[in-house]
């Protein structure tokens, strides 16, 4: 039986290394296959929700109210990508008449930016609570939405009803 020399030592190791390491790439590799990317996963980053009424395309969708059955501020950004201006509706089923927006052709409108606030009124949840909100558009019917109502603190202080 013959004694290893030391030439073969480290070729061996470099062996056992090239081994290790090609097999932990395939096995964290493999993790990919279980856990998808999560920037393939949309959700809503903000505090609103998001709503698509037809072509029209409402982001972070909101309400800001002070208390249950009152009046409440829409917060949203909307976006129209059709060739006609689309009034869009925000109200609650059986409630009063609902507020309303136009937003241009081929244009966006950020509600609760714009010098008057869109308000509705009977708000049937307190801050903190979902809410079903209507939304319509012209070209593309009604949509029924769970809304959060937040109260009008912090970043929407400003959005407090009048």
């Amino acid at each position: 039986m013959k004694a290893l020399t030391n030439s073969h030592r480290p070729r061996r190791r470099l062996v056992a290394t090239a081994s290790v390491l090609a097999s932990s790439t395939l096995l964290l590799s493999a993790c990919q296959v279980i856990s998808p990317r999560q920037t393939d996963v949309m959700y809503d980053a903000g505090d609103g929700v998001s709503v698509d009424v037809g072509a029209v395309q409402v982001r972070n969708l909101l309400i800001v109210a002070d208390k249950k059955d009152g009046a409440g501020v829409i917060s949203a950004a909307i976006g129209n990508p059709t060739a006609k201006d689309q009034t869009v509706t925000f109200g609650f089923e059986g409630g009063a008449a609902p507020a309303q927006t136009t937003v241009p052709a081929y244009g966006e409108a950020n509600v609760s930016m714009s010098g008057s606030k869109l308000q509705v009124t009977g708000v049937p949840g307190q801050p903190g609570e979902m809410v079903t909100l209507q939304v319509g558009t012209t070209s593309g019917g009604t949509a029924p939405v769970q809304v959060p109502v937040l109260p009008p603190t912090g970043d929407y202080a400003a959005l407090n009803p009048s």
